[in-house]
């Protein structure tokens, strides 16, 4: 009972938070306009746009790209950004939800009618989910309406099959776990530092230090004990569920990452097991500051 009435406080508050609806849109504005310049460059390549003809991309890479604006790689497509600019933007979401419950005074009210710190830590994060969850449908929706218009412009096969409906809850629910550790790293700052600049500062710094971390992956050629090392950081390990839901819909990363060495990547399992570890980690901590620290007024 105290779990649901938390949660749907949560997520009264997420929905009734105009900060929230800015992300989203700020979101689905960035995926338009990258999906619509991938468009203008095929449109050029094949000579659409006043008979003017411009290649600056090989076949097999112009290829990945009007496999990104068809079905069903348009899935995988918004996938991958949700699990990019989507991530950056889910910090900041994590940030304000957790830091401004410090800062606007609403935890002291909160936990006096529910003084278990850990279930509304859970109905925090649970509701944010549900939150990431909605935003996701509605940036496949957007994607699905840009592939049509893509698809009839610029004269693209699609091959939509049930198959590619089935696995796409599978996708999403990969989408989710991959942003989950930086959520719970972005929720465990906040509640250290107490406040949303805690949170966010906290959350983007793990970001660029996980990042840097992965672009150490050339190292793994060194020694297989090296490798070995460079697959315990998180950034490899989501890097697989990444490339694993790119290619459920029938897309190559590596063709327009370059720099992405597949071959080297841990396997599905230990990418799971990995971040599981992470997001316990970070969960605990968020737990822990939370639980620890006293909770003080409006700042």
């Amino acid at each position: 009972m105290m779990l649901r009435n938390l949660f749907a406080a949560e997520w009264l508050k997420l929905h009734k938070w105009p900060v929230a609806w800015a992300l989203l849109a700020s979101f689905l504005g960035l995926m338009s306009l990258s999906l619509g310049l991938w468009a203008m460059v095929v449109a050029l390549h094949e000579g659409i746009l006043g008979g003017v003809r411009i290649s600056t991309l090989g076949e097999v890479q112009l290829d990945q790209i009007k496999r990104q604006l068809s079905f069903p790689g348009i899935f995988g497509a918004v996938l991958g950004q949700i699990n990019g600019t989507g991530g950056l933007l889910a910090i900041f979401l994590a940030a304000g939800s957790l830091g401004g419950d410090y800062s606007w005074g609403t935890l002291r009210t909160l936990l006096a009618r529910a003084p278990e710190r850990g279930i509304y830590l859970l109905a925090k994060l649970l509701a944010l989910l549900a939150g990431l969850l909605v935003a996701i449908l509605i940036s496949l929706v957007m994607g699905t309406l840009i592939a049509l218009a893509a698809s009839h412009w610029l004269g693209l096969p699609s091959h939509l099959t049930g198959r590619d409906l089935l696995v796409l809850p599978l996708g999403i629910g990969r989408a989710l776990f991959v942003i989950l550790p930086y959520l719970l790293a972005t929720m465990a700052c906040a509640a250290w530092g107490r406040s949303v600049l805690a949170g966010a500062g906290g959350g983007l710094l793990f970001l660029a230090l996980d990042v840097g971390a992965g672009s150490l992956g050339s190292l793994g050629k060194v020694s297989d004990f090296t490798q070995l090392l460079v697959n315990l950081l998180l950034q490899p390990n989501i890097n697989t569920l990444v490339v694993q839901n790119a290619q459920l819909f029938g897309l190559d990363q590596s063709v327009l990452a370059s720099a992405l060495d597949l071959g080297r990547l841990p396997s599905p399992l230990q990418a799971t097991v990995v971040i599981t570890v992470y997001c316990l980690l970070f969960a605990f901590g968020a737990w822990r500051w939370l639980v620890k620290r006293d909770v003080m007024g409006a700042q």
